[in-house]
């Protein structure tokens, strides 16, 4: 446009409309072409700009890729550590598998759990020890090793009775050695069958108290020697109920004293049972004679699975009358003394009335031939239940 100045100059002084369009066209150049200046300036400030742009953009890069990198340290360590955990449990199996091939059968048959003989004369084989738990406590010293058809069986049941009515553990003693065989302080728990449990105690606001011994009851459900406690007739026939409705368990039998039968009865008439449960508990629960007074446990005795029927002998095998550990009777201090032809005579003669005694009574708990009293209701029970076992558990 500044070319333009000199030949519309000429233009106007020749010809007066021309020049005039072409003065105008001169004199608005400038102002069209004023913003052209300060076109450079902001040219000039447009790539700080751009830096500053590119600098946060670089750091906020920098910074994803930071936290891009510290994920992929974080889950390669713990691909890392999940695979040597894999390779200890893998190395861990092929050990087991290692000592299992070099095995001989004979020892492969012993870690299968097997139950042999009668709950007083027997073997274990391949036990499983119960431990405690959140609702089940074994006693301190208490030998707790079983089949597993009974651990799991009060592990079931405690914890049915925990669920039923809250706070609650169920105390238990011993089962049975790891290899079975005599139990010192038991007549039976030799197969793995046997299970001491204790009773729940409730103190006389109805709480319940989680103890670490047993607890004897007298007939009216109060304690002996733990004054204000008392027999828990509701969680006490929550386990007795949680036994018998276990299919898997097989319970056969629930020794517990007469008068604590006849509470756990009335209670379950109270409540409403099914006729048929009571009926089943009514079977189950019972006093064995000259047994230990089960008046401060329950001894809880499991069938012999089905798998085990070969080997596993249902009831307790009978003792000899004169057993080793039942006390001699004393000779009476006011009988004249006797020669010796007389103490031979008499002593055949008890002989032969033992004999028949022994042959005529029934079969009592500690298998042993009972005197020849008249038997208690139980007995009805029990010969519905199939006869009563012939062994004293304690």
């Amino acid at each position: 446009m500044p070319l333009l100045r000199p030949l519309s100059r000429r233009c106007f002084a020749s010809r007066g409309p021309v020049a005039a369009l072409l003065l105008a066209l001169s004199l608005a150049a400038p102002a069209q072409g004023a913003p052209a200046s300060t076109q450079p300036a902001a040219a000039e400030q447009q790539p700080g700009k751009n830096a500053q742009s590119k600098r946060r953009s670089a750091r906020r890069s920098s910074a994803d890729g930071e936290g891009e990198a510290r994920a992929a340290r974080s889950a390669r360590s713990k691909e890392m550590a999940q695979e040597r955990a894999g390779k200890k449990r893998a190395a861990k199996r092929d050990d087991a598998s290692r000592a299992e091939r070099a095995g001989t059968a004979a020892d492969a048959d012993e870690r299968k759990p097997l139950s042999k003989g009668a709950p007083n004369r027997g073997r274990l084989t391949g036990a499983v020890r119960l431990r405690s738990s959140r609702h089940l406590k074994t006693r301190e010293g208490a030998r707790t090793w079983g089949l597993p058809v009974l651990v799991k069986a009060l592990r079931r049941a405690a914890f049915q009775v925990a669920k039923k009515h809250g706070d609650s553990a169920l105390l238990v003693g011993d089962l049975s050695a790891k290899t079975g065989g005599v139990l010192d302080g038991h007549n039976s728990h030799q197969t793995g069958r046997d299970a001491d449990v204790g009773f729940y105690v409730v103190n006389s606001k109805g709480k319940t108290l989680r103890m670490d011994r047993f607890v004897a009851f007298d007939d009216e459900g109060n304690a002996i020697g733990l004054p204000g406690a008392r027999f828990d007739d509701a969680r006490n026939w929550a386990l007795v109920q949680a036994l018998l409705e276990d299919r898997q368990a097989g319970v056969k039998y629930l020794f517990v004293t007469d008068a604590l039968r006849a509470r756990l009865l009335a209670h379950a008439a109270k409540k409403r049972v099914a006729a048929e449960l009571r009926a089943r508990a009514a079977a189950a629960m019972m006093s064995p004679r000259d047994a230990d007074l089960h008046n401060d446990h329950f001894h809880i005795r499991v069938m012999c699975p089905p798998s085990m029927r070969a080997t596993c002998i249902e009831e307790s095998l009978a003792r000899p009358a004169c057993a080793a550990d039942e006390p001699k009777q004393p000779l009476a201090s006011a009988a004249p003394a006797a020669t010796a032809a007389d103490g031979a005579r008499a002593s055949a003669a008890q002989t032969a009335a033992d004999g028949a005694n022994a042959s005529a009574a029934p079969m009592t708990a500690d298998g042993a031939h009972a005197a020849s009293a008249p038997a208690s209701a139980d007995a009805s029970v029990g010969a519905a239940a199939g006869g009563r076992p012939t062994d004293a558990p304690r």
